[in-house]
């Protein structure tokens, strides 16, 4: 007669148990699972003019350096906020390339109707946009109705004017928004800039 030995009758533990492969995982990092796991974490820094600049590398803007028709040329003298303007995007990666403006008079109407300037300088000169300060009237009587242009304050009652050709809305949006960025309003607009057509010199 046999007598059963407790616990033979049931199937034994396997020789080589399965180990849980996240275990595994934490034994080669060498963290003890137990213990509190610290994680460095990197300070987030503020990078708007970062991407500003990634926005506006490489763009080529115009801005009116003089009013000139044929051989007949006049310097513009630009006023402290508007150089300012130019430097703030010119800081951002901005190519600055100063165009010739036409001076409107009886004279250029009929050509006015017949050709347009911000397309004319953005053809020839692979522009971007243009730019001037409202207290100028460079490129103001070519902005015809469909043509975008932009308004960003100067901070002495005047605007920055942005101008594009007409199929150019929305890059223009984004390199305005690129300027407020590098410009670091104090009041932290956001979003697109509102659209402004044929605004008031």
């Amino acid at each position: 007669m046999r007598i059963p030995v407790p616990g033979y009758d049931a199937p034994g533990l396997p020789l080589k148990p399965v180990r849980d492969p996240s275990l595994s995982l934490i034994a080669l990092s060498g963290l003890d699972p137990s213990g509190p796991v610290m994680v460095e974490v990197p300070l987030v820094q503020n990078n708007s003019s970062f991407i500003a600049a990634n926005v506006l590398a490489g763009r080529r803007v115009g801005f009116a350096e003089r009013y000139g028709r044929g051989s007949d040329h006049e310097p513009i003298e630009h006023r402290a906020p508007f150089r300012r303007a130019l430097e703030i995007l010119r800081q951002a990666g901005v190519q600055l390339l100063p165009v010739p403006a036409q001076r409107v008079d009886e004279t250029l109407q009929f050509n006015l109707h017949t050709h347009n300037e911000i397309d004319e300088l953005v053809n020839e000169h692979r522009l971007d946009a243009l730019v001037s300060d409202s207290r100028s009237a460079a490129f103001h009587a070519a902005c015809w109705h469909g043509y975008p242009v932009f308004g960003e304050p100067l901070g002495d009652g005047a605007m920055l004017w942005f101008y594009g050709a007409r199929w150019s809305k929305d890059s223009l949006a984004a390199l305005v928004q690129g300027y407020r960025s590098a410009r670091r309003l104090p009041d932290g607009q956001d979003g697109l800039p509102a659209a402004l057509n044929n605004p008031t010199v």
